[in-house]
């Protein structure tokens, strides 16, 4: 397992696949343009509710108000997690499409990132509660050097990043692991990702800083077109005669280098995920991944 190994294999999976890598995003990312219009509505409905019976007369007692505020923030959090489960769904898809350990079809990959849903939503509970836990020794380890000052800030600093770091390392193919191992229980999730990344947290961690470095490129390349439009109308005498469809074309072009940038961004995320966790299961001896025969 070496880290041009996982590069490579990265930029194979994506080209092998890339129309069904796509058709997921697409697929994903209708869902959430469908889920936030819906969103939306709904909040609007509520409010214009409320308007309404304020402009009938009729006032809003204590109560009638904190029903309202607590109607609202109950359907905003129902929203925002509904709206997780769709990110989690979608993460899991892709990566399970990308897997260079299977072969899924569409619909396969598609179920298998519903199916992991639910268990990604309670696995990020669980590393923020450890992450709260975390943060509470830090800070506890900051007060304590609080006698040193700004050197004692320093070494919190000093101790703390590279901790963090190593720990995001170890745990890397966690989504992978709930996604294409199908490991549901959290806690057995984070067990086996931190068994498969034994010895290899530092070749994950380069890795991951080359993949950055490539990832920060090729996006900021598919955003150039529309960074020199906007520029050069930022410039009164690049103006032309038609302004105001300069500025709609200009929008609408940043708008589509965006929807290029986050369907790059996806795919060779999940495809990085999904080739490090092929090159790990392959390493620990439990089948040979696609990518690297």
């Amino acid at each position: 397992m070496g880290v041009g190994q996982i590069i490579s294999g990265t930029f194979g999976m994506v080209k092998e696949r890339f129309g069904s890598l796509l058709g997921l995003w697409a697929v994903y990312f209708g869902l959430t343009i469908v889920f936030s219009i819906v969103f939306f509505m709904t909040i609007g409905a509520v409010g214009l509710a409320g308007f309404a019976s304020l402009a009938g007369g009729e006032t809003l007692s204590d109560g009638g108000a904190a029903a309202l505020g607590g109607g609202l923030l109950v359907t905003f959090i129902l929203f925002y997690l509904a709206y997780i489960l769709i990110a989690m769904a979608q993460y899991a898809s892709l990566i399970s499409m990308a897997s260079p350990t299977e072969r899924p079809s569409f619909g396969d990959a598609l179920g298998a990132g519903w199916r992991a849903a639910p268990a990604l939503l309670l696995l990020m509970v669980v590393l923020i509660v450890a992450y709260i836990a975390l943060g509470l020794v830090f800070s506890l380890l900051g007060a304590a050097l609080a006698a040193l000052g700004d050197a004692g800030s320093v070494i919190v600093a000093i101790v703390l990043v590279p901790v963090l770091v190593w720990i995001g390392c170890r745990l890397n193919p966690l989504i992978a692991v709930v996604a294409v191992d199908r490991v549901r229980n959290p806690f057995t999730a984070i067990g086996r990702a931190w068994r498969l990344t034994r010895g290899h947290a530092l070749t994950i961690f380069l890795a991951s800083l080359v993949f950055i470095v490539i990832l920060v490129v090729v996006c900021g390349i598919a955003l150039l077109p529309s960074l020199g439009m906007l520029r050069s109308m930022a410039d009164p005498a690049a103006v032309g005669p038609d302004a105001v469809g300069q500025a709609f074309g200009g929008i609408a072009l940043f708008g589509l280098s965006m929807l290029v940038v986050s369907a790059l961004f996806n795919l060779l995320y999940c495809a990085f995920m999904a080739v490090v966790h092929g090159a790990l299961t392959s390493a620990a001896g439990e089948g040979t991944a696609v990518a690297f025969e």
